[in-house]
């Protein structure tokens, strides 16, 4: 049993993190794009330490001994084309550790991901601001190295498409955002079902500068009952002129069974911060 515990999480691991990154918290995607000419910066920092394995049997927790962990640092630039589409290019920073109770030594790996670009074509928007509706589109590169141990690809290049819409409600902004997407097939010859990916996010200005951040985020397979997965965001963020910071935990609420291999955690830190040079 420990063995397919291994083998089940390794299988995944190098497949589930870094294109739904492009619609992580906080906040999930909206349907602002940037003014043309224009240039913004971010980064985000997540630590996932997990706790359990999908087996044959159904959820299964790692034994006594187990530390798999995933480290992600993420710099994005943006670049406004026009005032209606923004590109958006990622080049992730991974760290992955695995140590299991079954065999000797540790397994570790750090280094460059696959590269994602995501351009944002804005599509509507109201005379009065809102609400704006932005079409999403993305490619995930493997440039990561497919041949450690863990490995930080799988070598298969992917891609997104969906919407999102974003809406202002006096304090309060909304944004709700639906996308797809699609595996290719790893150097293995496997690969993970395509999958859905939707968010509701709404943050709520306390003050000037401050905000709180409420996030929906799941993930579904083509076929629900076989793949989903659903997180709760919570978290704040702090805005002072073109800089920006915000700091959220994704919480798993609800994981069903799948038939493909899959990991998951019980909470994992979020931070996040981004510079606007206009």
């Amino acid at each position: 049993m420990r063995r397919t515990i291994a083998r089940a999480t390794l299988a995944l691991l190098v497949c589930s993190v870094t294109v739904p990154a492009a619609a992580s918290p906080v906040v999930g995607c909206t349907a602002n794009t940037l003014p043309r000419g224009s240039f913004m910066v971010d980064a985000w920092f997540s630590w996932r330490t997990y706790t359990r394995t999908m087996t044959g049997d159904g959820w299964t927790e790692f034994p006594p001994g187990t530390n798999v962990t995933d480290g992600f640092f993420v710099p994005r630039l943006y670049y406004g084309v026009t005032d209606w589409l923004t590109v958006r290019g990622s080049l992730p920073l991974v760290d992955r550790f695995r140590e299991y109770e079954s065999t000797d030594g540790q397994e570790a790996n750090t280094g460059f991901g696959d590269v994602v670009i995501d351009p944002k074509i804005q599509i509507y928007k109201a005379l009065e601001g809102y609400p704006r509706i932005s079409l999403l589109t993305g490619v995930r590169f493997p440039t990561g190295d497919t041949d450690g141990d863990p490995p930080l690809s799988d070598g298969s290049t992917d891609y997104l498409g969906g919407a999102v819409v974003t809406h202002r409600f006096g304090t309060v902004d909304a944004h709700f955002s639906v996308v797809y997407f699609v595996n290719g097939e790893s150097e293995n010859g496997n690969g993970i079902e395509n999958e859905w990916i939707s968010s509701f996010t709404v943050e709520t200005r306390v003050t000037e500068s401050w905000s709180l951040l409420w996030e929906a985020k799941g993930y579904f397979g083509e076929r629900p009952s076989e793949r989903y997965r659903i997180y709760a965001c919570p978290g704040i963020s702090w805005s002072g002129g073109r800089l920006t910071v915000g700091a959220s935990a994704m919480i798993s609420a609800i994981s069903e069974e799948m038939n493909t291999s899959a990991v998951d955690y019980d909470w994992a830190p979020y931070i996040r911060l981004y510079y606007r040079f206009f």
